[in-house]
């Protein structure tokens, strides 16, 4: 069956008369009944009752009426789904971030979805390297993360966020009386710190910053999500190295403190594979791009 076989049926199924059937489908009458006799032959069975007064469904005609409107909604609706991914305001758009970028994230989909609302956005939390993975397996379209010393030859990465740490430290701490710490002053504390599997090259960076300033820290706890850090240092279980804007939450019996030293900042990056041609991943880095202050 093709799509046209289809609409030539309906509309003689629903006129009952071949001529106002033509007239509605913008072609002659011959050619209609024509095409109405090869679909005939090519299924095996007679659909319409003819004499020369009046035209009716046959049994067979009757069931295929009743399968035919939905089949041809079915493909109206696809055809318009694919002009709507075509142009960026419809499909599905998979979307991976890490945790920290969450906050900033939020604004970012809220927009998007406000001007792309046809657009079909599915999150999913994701370490960065978990992220690589499914970006080039084709399991997210675009990712949210944290890049650092990571190989993304085959990728295309939008820097689009840049900030710097805190120190968080329990209320009443010795260090709460300061304007700012250096990480050298850090030496001897109990830290709060993720887990090297989370991030390996990032650990790594950070292991020789301490070893840098002349100390091993003492990771008493490990947390992969710097809500859990924040929430340990609370605890008083020991100190921890956040990103500037945990600080705007201020939660309870935290205090945060300005970090000096040399250290990587926090730079969130949106990767999609170069081979993309998705619309609304331009559409997505578009809406970021308005809503983040552009990095000198």
């Amino acid at each position: 069956m093709e799509t046209r076989q289809l609409k030539y049926f309906l509309a003689v199924a629903e006129e009952l008369h071949f001529g106002r059937a033509a007239k509605r489908l913008h072609i002659s009458q011959p050619p209609l009944s024509q095409q109405i006799m090869k679909f005939e032959d090519e299924l095996g069975v007679k659909l319409f009752k003819r004499n020369k007064r009046s035209v009716s469904l046959t049994a067979a005609g009757e069931s295929l009426l009743g399968d035919v409107r939905p089949i041809l909604r079915s493909i109206e609706r696809a055809e318009a789904n694919l002009q709507d991914a075509a142009s960026g305001q419809g499909g599905r758009l998979r979307l991976g971030y890490i945790g920290p970028s969450l906050e900033l994230l939020a604004d970012i989909v809220r927009k998007f979805k406000e001007e792309f609302p046809g657009v079909k956005l599915g999150l999913t939390e994701m370490f960065t390297n978990e992220q690589l993975a499914a970006l080039r397996s084709g399991e997210i379209d675009v990712g949210v993360m944290r890049l650092f010393r990571h190989d993304v030859a085959d990728l295309e990465c939008e820097l689009f966020y840049r900030e710097s740490y805190a120190l968080a430290v329990p209320a009443g701490h010795r260090l709460c009386g300061k304007k700012s710490v250096d990480i050298s002053e850090l030496a001897g504390e109990p830290f709060i710190f993720f887990p090297r599997e989370s991030q390996p090259r990032l650990y790594d960076e950070w292991m020789r910053v301490f070893a840098d300033a002349g100390f091993v820290p003492d990771v008493v706890q490990q947390a992969a999500r710097k809500s859990a850090t924040v929430a340990l240092v609370a605890a008083r279980i020991g100190i921890g190295i956040v990103p500037e804007s945990m600080a705007r939450r201020k939660p309870h019996g935290v205090v945060f403190k300005r970090l000096t030293g040399k250290f990587p900042a926090i730079e969130l990056h949106l990767v999609y594979m170069k081979s993309s041609d998705f619309p609304a991943i331009g559409n997505l880095i578009d809406t970021a791009r308005a809503l983040v202050p552009r990095l000198s």
